[in-house]
């Protein structure tokens, strides 16, 4: 690379660091008493990251949304969008970790006619999709790493071209990532490139698990309650043995395993709704059970068998209901199927 062009791509990669970083107008969500936006809460803990979505959310930059599985990551994502000056723009979601590796860089970047084997047809990607607008990445991951690496080269020279094409195109996007994953772990343990991170992170949101969130479980419960009465036209309510079990249970599953109890609670009742039972009634497990809690793993096994045995173990704890034993396991219902069919092909 001669001096010529190494200023050229120096001066691309700075013109499009400084169009990040400069400020967009602000949309017009407001704060309310119980959240922002569709999100709700009362907790400190939350409160603070509406505050880090105000101060975020009219820049340009990167950021990276973490939490465990069913804590509204994509709910946070979409806030922030709604919050900037692209709220009239595309909102443009994609789940890393549900795309077959082979097909993910036509995805994110389209693919000119016969550019490949069943290229049949001229298609855009997600990045031109989301153009003006947000691009969130879930469970990024997940992502393969030869395709990490096409992704940061990306973000950084702020521009994409289709598989087969020639011409590149400027990222218009703004990108949101987001995992479930401890950011640091899944780079010690090689599933997520250090470079990628600290290009993404450039801010970072942690969003607290709803166990910790106090009485927000009761407030997102009534909440739920309330949306199900409008869509049905109906008056129904949480019966006490409801409320003591909202208080009671440690909901691993976060906001998403509170909704799916609700609403099949919801169902199952004429009037009153029992939490309890439809959590119970739902292909889970408890300590009632009599079933022992623990995990015996013996000396000399690797890690990738010690995962293999506790996700099959999950799996059967929760009488086969892979949206539980996702939960349970703190990974995305598509990483579960995915372990689940490795398996299968070792068999």
């Amino acid at each position: 690379m001669n001096d010529a062009t190494l200023m050229e791509d120096t001066g691309k990669a700075g013109a499009w660091r400084q169009r990040l970083a400069a400020p967009e107008p602000v949309a017009s969500l407001r704060r309310a008493r119980n959240g922002l936006g569709n999100l709700l809460s009362r907790c400190p803990l939350m409160t603070e990251v509406f505050n880090q979505i105000e101060r975020v959310a009219p820049t340009r930059v990167s950021v990276l949304v973490t939490g465990e599985s069913g804590t509204g990551k994509e709910l946070v994502a979409r806030t922030i969008h709604e919050c900037s000056g692209r709220s009239s723009g595309p909102f443009v979601a994609v789940n890393c970790g549900a795309i077959p590796a082979s097909l993910i860089e036509a995805e994110l970047f389209g693919h000119e006619r016969g550019s490949f084997t069943g290229a049949i047809r001229t298609q855009i990607g997600y990045f031109e999709r989301a153009g003006g607008g947000t691009l969130f990445l879930d469970e990024i991951g997940e992502m393969p790493l030869e395709m990490q690496v096409k992704l940061l080269r990306a973000l950084e020279s702020g521009v994409i071209c289709r598989i087969g094409g020639e011409r590149e195109m400027p990222v218009e996007a703004r990108v949101i990532a987001a995992t479930n994953r401890n950011p640091a772990e899944a780079v010690a343990q090689g599933r997520l490139r250090a470079d990628l991170l600290y290009r993404l992170a450039v801010f970072s949101i942690q969003i607290p698990p709803l166990r910790e969130r106090g009485d927000d479980v009761e407030l997102l419960a009534r909440h739920f309650l309330a949306c199900l009465n409008r869509a049905e036209g109906s008056d129904k309510r949480l019966s006490s043995n409801s409320e003591a079990f909202l208080r009671e249970h440690d909901w691993p599953g976060n906001v998403r395993e509170l909704y799916n109890v609700v609403q099949r609670a919801f169902i199952m009742a004429d009037r009153e709704l029992d939490l309890r039972g439809a959590f119970l009634g739902n292909g889970q497990f408890s300590a009632a059970t009599g079933e022992s809690d623990r995990l015996y793993i013996k000396h000399g096994m690797t890690l990738a068998e010690v995962e293999r045995v506790m996700i099959l173990e999950t799996l059967k704890r929760c009488h086969g209901n892979k949206t539980r034993a996702a939960a349970l396991l703190g990974i995305s219902l598509k990483t579960l199927y995915n372990r689940l069919n490795e398996y299968r092909a070792l068999e």
